[in-house]
């Protein structure tokens, strides 16, 4: 152990390879074309990779490039990605089944296969961001959606996705809570979950949301092809970490080295990683990072996550803030990008890994 707070991966090595079990998790295949197919979305164009020569000169960097998700679909995160997909993908697999033929995402969209697609009814249980993705997926199918919400999140996050058209039902708990409230009411009723977390026997759903989020890692890699030596991605349950991990794995000729960041009240990959196996965190997962507050791990990711992440680290409550400022308010010269507490986080784990002398040699 380097620090208390920063683990290397004894499973992860650079001449692992991007096998049969990776891809099942992550299959890069077609992601161009989904790339393709979703400009024929009128609030959808591919979001900036910002670069910060001023910072990245104050920290003793030669790059930083941030993915900057707030102009994603004019929705803010990059989580709009995940449901949006995922819901078409239940879709045009049912229009498959019943005619024997691939459906366009256009054509879905524009409502050419009703008679198959309206029955849905989508579900999910989410913190904020996700809910207002599957949302928006229903939304533009014209689909019913219910969302399940935990305590803690926001009026402002329910607001957002009471706005895209669903239904809200507040969860006297966690997000742990949620989800199992979702699992019971939409098994009661028939409805189809659209969640980015895996369980036994369901993990179909969450590797297309994980398909949407590879959009994101496929548009960084067009916009700077000789691409990073480090991956700094956060990790709630483990989605987008293995998105981009996996995307990248596979897609460039050499692995970047990939840090998973935290919230250390929701350590759950930290603790997953010491033990060699899914395990909960050491936590209660209260943390401002409301999209990072999660107490287990995606399972199905493991195999990307799990195998390929060369560190584990976890940042401190009082380390968001500065390092949302310094993506608002940057230093001379660089552009600024507006984030949310859990967008920011790779950077506040940058950020702390290059304040710490261990941490900076070990990396």
């Amino acid at each position: 152990m380097v620090t208390p707070w920063l683990e290397k991966n004894p499973r992860a090595a650079k001449a692992l390879k991007f096998g049969r079990d990776q891809q099942f998790v992550v299959n890069p295949n077609g992601i161009a074309e989904l790339c393709e197919d979703l400009k024929q979305c009128p609030r959808h164009s591919a979001t900036p990779l910002v670069a910060l020569p001023a910072l990245a000169q104050r920290l003793g960097l030669g790059e930083i490039r941030v993915k900057d998700e707030s102009q994603r679909f004019g929705f803010g995160a990059f989580k709009a990605l995940g449901g949006v997909i995922a819901v078409y993908n239940v879709l045009s697999g049912a229009v498959g089944d019943a005619y024997h033929f691939s459906t366009s995402f256009a054509d879905v969209m524009n409502g050419k296969h009703k008679e198959v697609t309206s029955p849905f009814v989508f579900s999910t249980a989410s913190s904020g961001n996700h809910g207002r993705s599957v949302a928006a997926g229903a939304k533009l199918f014209g689909n019913r959606c219910v969302i399940f919400l935990p305590k803690f999140t926001s009026a402002e996050k329910e607001a957002a996705i009471r706005a895209r058209g669903a239904e809200v039902i507040r969860i006297d708990g966690d997000y742990d809570t949620a989800v199992a409230e979702c699992k019971r009411r939409s098994q009661e009723n028939g409805w189809t979950i659209i969640s980015d977390t895996s369980w036994e026997g369901y993990d179909s759903v969450p590797r297309s949301v994980m398909r949407g989020y590879c959009v994101l890692v496929h548009e960084a890699i067009v916009q700077w092809p000789e691409g990073p030596t480090h991956v700094f991605v956060q990790a709630g349950v483990g989605g987008l970490a293995a998105a981009v991990i996996g995307y990248l794995w596979a897609a460039l000729p050499h692995r970047p080295t990939f840090i998973v960041v935290e919230p250390e009240s929701a350590d759950c990959w930290f603790q997953s990683n010491l033990s060699g196996k899914p395990t909960l965190a050491s936590g209660n997962a209260d943390t401002v990072m409301g999209g990072l507050a999660c107490r287990e791990i995606s399972p199905v990711t493991w195999p990307v996550v799990g195998e390929a992440t060369d560190w584990f680290m976890t940042i401190e409550e009082d380390q968001v803030m500065p390092a949302r400022r310094l993506l608002a308010h940057p230093l001379d010269g660089d552009p600024a990008i507006a984030s949310g507490p859990s967008g920011c986080a790779g950077l506040a784990g940058l950020a702390r890994a290059c304040t710490e002398e261990a941490a900076f040699k070990a990396l």
